[in-house]
């Protein structure tokens, strides 16, 4: 049993909480003896340990220990006795001749749940025709890096485990089959595999790959093979590493859901652009030249826009609406609001590679490049964010019709938190010297720092319900696909949640005489970067160091639009 009591609002005494549950301890807490210096920091303490601990009096638990020690036994929560000796929990004995062997009592006994989900999992995609299983991770960069391993290996390789009596089964099914160096995570710009040196990584350390189940696809576009997302760990010690951005997102997500009792709300819009797959007068050119909400680009692709829907629903990614945009052959595929931030940004990565491999089987490419002509719209990938307070019966904490604004306090907070940081987060949500060729005024960008209600001329932009007028939602615009996603939905989300922890009181809406402009280039957002301590102290030592050094070496990099068009032209 593990008793505990005094500060129970610090962040490591929930973690040992949790930990001391998982490895079956009775965890009791006592909760009329905390050291909190609020009530309400008493109550988000509590919170934080609800379903890993019972919670009691400290008269009881005197009466407990002191029944133990007088060799009765303590009584558990749900009427169960506890053992008075920890010896006599582990096994039993059966006499056998003059042997005596130990073997768990029957509530002890092993569960080899995981082992058998492997064997199941395995077998349903070979029986799927599956050949090849993808452990795929995205690198700070916004590069896929992926390695396909045989479905026969991977069932050998699961069978000789389990023959050797490992510990493989006790955790995540399919774990660590393969590797990457260390150096592919954040060590490596977009161009080439081309180590930048004040990244202060090195190809000497690999990181073992651990696969999120959730995640598991089928691909439509390639069915022999199946891919899954993974989180990259320390090969010796198993920890998460600093330079895993999927983990980042993650661990951001936990102290929203664990330290302020909000479960935070994503939305994303993909645009991108359509062209022919042979290059004719050696420039690419794009299906059409229509405009907004125009109905040509939905006839005349009515083919490939179905195959898109069709592949995405295969693979379990729900789509709210798909318009044409006002640049040429420009489509938007709108992406379900979802509650779970991760799995969002998996949607984005699979449906990136999905539209990619549909407009291939077309005869077309297409291309999510934010700026492809000077003189035509650009392609963005616009967030939404809210949350909900999970204390709260309410679907939506980001509105609160009392309030002038619709918004209530924390939501203003968390606005807030976004402006105060958003020249910065652009390194990461805008972040290659193309990405600033797409924003300007006239643009539908917002070029200035502000927000306001509904206006698409602002980078930040509370978007109200059709129906009631409420506010539901903010929109960040400076967002576009050449951003690593779940690095970019970290930062932002962690900038909101600092603006909610300090109660940041939100600025008056834009007005041209008040907006204070941004960042003009990738450069001067990096330089502010690296005087955002805030920010700096989510990436890390690790990866903030890698990160601006690679991205800076990239916006030395300068190439005309016409060089950037082709070549993503020729990477698509």
């Amino acid at each position: 049993q593990l008793v505990v009591c005094g500060q129970l609002t610090d962040q490591c005494v929930e973690s040992a909480v949790r930990d001391a549950a998982d490895l079956g301890y009775l965890v009791t807490v006592i909760e009329d003896a905390c050291g909190a210096n609020s009530e309400d920091a008493h109550l988000k303490g509590l919170h934080g340990m609800k379903g890993f601990a019972r919670r009691v009096k400290t008269e009881q638990v005197l009466r407990e220990l002191s029944g133990a020690n007088n060799g009765a036994s303590a009584t558990k929560n749900d009427g169960r006795r506890l053992p008075r000796d920890p010896i006599d929990n582990t096994s039993s004995a059966i006499l056998t001749g003059s042997h005596v062997i130990s073997i768990p009592k029957p509530s002890e006994h092993p569960n080899n749940k995981d082992q058998g989900s492997q064997v199941a999992i395995l077998r349903s995609l070979r029986a799927a025709g599956v050949k090849f299983l993808r452990y795929a991770i995205v690198d700070a960069y916004n590069t896929i890096r992926c390695k396909a391993v045989p479905l026969p290996c991977t069932m050998q390789l699961l069978a000789s485990r389990t023959q050797r009596n490992s510990s493989a089964s006790s955790g995540t099914p399919l774990d660590n089959p393969t590797s990457i160096a260390e150096v592919c995570f954040a060590g490596l710009p977009t161009h080439a595999d081309v180590l930048v040196p004040s990244s202060n990584l090195s190809a000497r350390n690999v990181l073992t790959l651990k696969p999120d189940l959730e995640s598991l696809r089928v691909l439509p576009y390639a069915p022999r093979t199946a891919m899954i997302m993974c989180t990259a760990h320390d090969q010796l010690t198993n920890e998460l590493s600093p330079l895993c951005t999927r983990g980042l997102l993650k661990r951001v997500l936990h102290e929203a859901s664990q330290g302020m009792g909000l479960e935070l709300c994503v939305g994303a819009e993909l645009e991108f652009q359509l062209f022919y797959s042979d290059a004719k007068c050696g420039f690419p050119q794009p299906v059409d030249a229509t405009t907004f909400a125009n109905a040509v680009t939905l006839n005349e692709r009515e083919d490939f826009i179905s195959a898109v829907y069709d592949q995405l629903g295969e693979q379990d990614i729900p789509i709210e609406l798909i318009h044409a945009e006002s640049g040429p052959g420009q489509l938007e595929v709108v992406l379900r609001y979802s509650n779970n931030a991760v799995q969002l940004a998996d949607y984005v990565v699979l449906a990136r590679e999905t539209i990619s491999a549909c407009a291939k089987k077309y005869g077309m490419k297409a291309l999510f490049l934010p700026k492809t002509s000077s003189t035509t719209a650009g392609n963005g990938l616009h967030l939404h964010f809210s949350f909900r307070d999970v204390r709260s019966s309410s679907d939506n904490s980001f509105s609160d019709s009392t309030q002038t604004t619709g918004i209530s306090r924390r939501g203003e907070s968390f606005i807030e938190g976004i402006l105060d940081h958003l020249p910065s987060l652009l390194s990461f949500s805008l972040p290659t010297n193309n990405s600033f060729r797409r924003i300007g005024p006239g643009c539908w960008t917002g070029s200035a720092l502000g927000w306001s209600t509904e206006d698409k001329e602002v980078p930040v932009r509370v978007c109200l319900d059709l129906i009631t007028q409420e506010a539901t939602n903010v929109e960040l615009k400076l967002c576009d696909a050449t951003a690593n996603i779940y690095l970019e939905l970290a930062m932002i989300l962690a900038a909101g949640m600092e603006g909610i922890k300090k109660g940041r009181k939100l600025r008056p809406m834009a007005t041209d005489a008040t907006s204070e402009p941004l960042p003009q280039s990738l450069q001067e957002s990096l330089d502010l970067l690296k005087n955002d301590e805030f920010l700096l102290s989510i990436l890390g030592p690790e990866l903030s160091t890698a990160y601006i050094a690679v991205r800076e070496s990239e916006a030395k990099n300068e190439k005309s639009l016409e060089e950037e068009v082709m070549d993503a032209f020729h990477k698509a």
